[in-house]
């Protein structure tokens, strides 16, 4: 659990998550906050009732709707169960300008602690038939402790790297080029077993990552 700093010496406030060290309280960070208290509000549930839901304590809950905190995967995989959205609702960032092109610096985001895993949305948002998604690992990441579970289908391309595929009882190893298409109601984690950074990207329909 984060615990709060007052202040640094030069103003900020920062959060201190179980690793020990500060993380500064920044613009995406509230506005990850301010859409978590949004989704709670609007489904009139109390801290304590979207903890329970999602497993978390409701003073860790409380730190994240304030901004002060670097949410897991883990953490953010269960409150995006518990309020029933996709994961890539609380990716952040501009988004496209005009609903059709998405610039490589406009792309909506997600960056786990310690760059482990990071999430951007190519499509423009998520109100399309399908939604794709850029994923990186470094290497040893993995998302095992919360296999995937949705409807839909996927496919997964890896442009860089190597990749685990585990998809019910098979796992599968890609490398650079390779693809793997499964329906999505099947478990389905990943595991960069590499020892370089690998990039992939994920067409899923409907859209519910």
């Amino acid at each position: 659990m984060a615990h709060l700093r007052s202040s640094t010496p030069h103003g900020k406030r920062t959060a201190v998550i179980s690793s020990g060290r500060p993380v500064p309280v920044g613009p995406a960070l509230s506005e990850l906050g301010v859409q978590i208290q949004g989704l709670r509000v609007r489904r009139a549930l109390t801290l304590e009732e979207l903890g329970r839901k999602a497993e978390i304590s409701p003073g860790l809950l409380s730190q994240l709707e304030r901004g002060l905190g670097n949410p897991s995967f883990s953490t953010l995989h269960k409150l995006a169960h518990a309020l029933e959205v996709p994961l890539s609702t609380f990716f952040q960032g501009s988004g496209s300008q005009n609903g059709t092109v998405v610039r490589r610096h406009e792309r909506k985001r997600l960056v786990l602690p310690n760059r482990q895993l990071v999430y951007e949305l190519v499509t423009p948002d998520l109100n399309r038939a399908f939604e794709m998604v850029w994923v990186e690992f470094s290497p040893g990441a993995s998302t095992e402790k919360h296999p995937y579970v949705h409807q839909g289908e996927e496919c997964g391309l890896v442009l860089d790297g190597k990749l685990e595929v585990h998809l019910g009882d098979e796992v599968f190893t890609l490398e650079r080029g390779d693809s793997i298409t499964f329906q999505s109601t099947v478990p389905h984690w990943h595991r960069n077993p590499g020892t370089t950074r690998t990039r992939t990207v994920w067409a899923v329909v409907p859209p519910s990552f």
